[in-house]
């Protein structure tokens, strides 16, 4: 199954400072992270590969800090990434930035990377295409529905649970939307389609260095997305009116839930530890050969090597 990811890189909640006086943005104090709910996205589509095959794209629309989000994705699991970007395209709206993320999937192959032109990218026609249902910059929600009309895919929207159904003679996907007032709808579906998820979807998996290492070594190739293939494609302008703005809240914390089979006392200490007290420490103790010798078998242990 192919599947493309559309990812987009946002501020870090936590990094955002709105001046109470003036009501302005510190713009110079970003830390700018991939898209929680675009990870999730990434990580479904990487736990979609593993179970069916084929491969992953990684396509975002942004200037050469936005590599940061596809190399994150990179790390992930995603086999490649192409990064669209155009002089104009920060004055473009979602309905822009859609029809440029749509005229590369109907056209993946060309382009340029580092000024080098790249003729050997072959065509991607993407089974199945993830993005995040809403960006926590903008957070309009608006890219993913619009992406599927102008690829003239059926759409699910706010999808929180997604597994494989078939595997036989035709793949089924099935889904758990998240409707208002608490409610839910199942349904299975059936690729082609186009699918945005929350961020409730999974747990995106913590790389491993040597994964970290290879995708910032990796390559991107860039297009303009305004002059793909020669043609010029005619955007829409978009017109958004600004009304507030305001810090945003901070991210709530998790605590791991106590061990049900431990003591009333036991699970108090671990709901007010936030679940340290059920962690299991090792001393290691001797010279320095046969502390790296621990520290590399521990590492390798838990997935980091």
């Amino acid at each position: 199954m192919h599947i493309c990811v559309c990812v987009k890189q946002t501020p870090d909640s936590s990094s955002v400072y709105v001046d109470p006086v003036s009501g302005q943005v510190d713009y110079e104090r970003f830390v700018q992270v991939l898209n929680p709910a675009d990870a999730c996205a990434v990580e479904a589509a990487v736990r979609l590969k593993e179970q069916l095959g084929g491969m992953v794209l990684a396509l975002t629309l942004g200037p050469v800090d936005a590599e940061g989000a596809l190399r994150a994705a990179l790390a992930i699991g995603a086999d490649t990434a192409i990064r669209l970007w155009h002089p104009q395209a920060s004055d473009w709206g979602p309905f822009t930035v859609a029809a440029a993320l749509a005229a590369y999937i109907r056209r993946g192959q060309g382009g340029d990377t580092d000024g080098r032109k790249v003729t050997s990218l072959p065509p991607f026609m993407p089974d199945l295409v993830l993005c995040g249902d809403v960006s926590s910059d903008w957070a309009s929600g608006t890219v993913g529905p619009a992406l599927a009309e102008m690829l003239d895919l059926p759409q699910i929207t706010g999808v929180m649970q997604l597994k494989v159904v078939g595997k036989q003679d035709t793949v089924r996907l099935q889904v758990t939307r998240r409707l208002e007032r608490g409610y839910r709808e199942l349904l299975e579906v059936q690729p082609p389609l186009l699918i945005t998820v929350t961020s409730d979807l999974n747990e995106p998996r913590y790389p491993s260095l040597p994964a970290h290492m290879t995708a910032l070594r990796a390559k991107i190739p860039l297009l303009d997305p305004q002059t793909l293939f020669g043609e010029s494609l005619q955007f829409e302008s978009d017109k958004t009116t600004l009304l507030e703005m305001h810090t945003p809240r901070p991210r709530p914390r998790r605590i791991a839930a106590p061990d049900s089979h431990h003591s009333a006392f036991e699970r108090i200490g671990e709901i007010v530890s936030g679940g340290a007290i059920g962690r299991q420490t090792r001393l290691v103790e001797g010279p320095p050969e046969e502390l790296a010798k621990a520290l590399v078998e521990f590492l390798k242990d838990k997935g980091f090597l």
